[in-house]
């Protein structure tokens, strides 16, 4: 009999702990939910904040329409390679370019944006070539520049290696 009543007071005791961890384990599921959803809202704002607003900052900081390109060929290959991310810097007057800087024009032949190396300048008229291209460009006006690439430490621009391979691809099923 003894051994009877020790097991119900064991079996007693053991429900009377079941019911409090059940009484806990709700609460931590629904903290542990709250806290997802939470974090959920906030990354999703934060990428948001990021797709949307850096885009306009960018425009602001950089002074131009066309803040960033994808680089769509390997005309300029070894200095900026296909799929690279460049930045670019607007320009408002023709002092602020010179040989050798990569710019960004408006291409008169198929109205696309093309990024090249100034090869000279003369009476307002730009020539332009890409640095793997054998042939100098058709030469532009300066009316036609859209800023020229941000650079670091000196001559080299700033790329994103393979991010411009997303605005490439995308571009290529919009096409379709």
């Amino acid at each position: 009999m003894e051994n009877d009543e020790l097991v119900e007071k064991d079996f007693e005791s053991d429900s009377e702990a079941d019911l409090e961890d059940r009484k806990k384990v709700p609460k931590k599921k629904k903290s542990k939910i709250k806290s997802f959803i939470w974090n959920f809202v906030f990354y999703i704002v934060i990428v948001g904040g990021i797709i949307f607003g850096l885009p306009k900052i960018l425009v602001w900081a950089l002074d131009t329409q066309y803040p960033m390109a994808a680089i769509t060929s390997g005309s300029m290959w070894p200095v900026l390679k296909t799929g690279d991310m460049v930045f670019i810097k607007g320009v408002t007057v023709l002092e602020q370019i010179e040989q050798g800087d990569i710019i960004v024009f408006q291409s008169d032949s198929n109205g696309t944006l093309t990024i090249h190396r100034i090869v000279s300048i003369k009476e307002g008229i730009i020539t332009t070539k890409g640095d793997a291209n054998f042939t100098e460009d058709t030469p532009i006006s300066f009316d036609k520049v859209v800023g020229k690439t941000l650079n670091w430490k000196g001559d080299k621009p700033v790329r994103l290696p393979y991010l411009g391979s997303v605005t490439n691809l995308s571009t290529r099923l919009r096409n379709k």
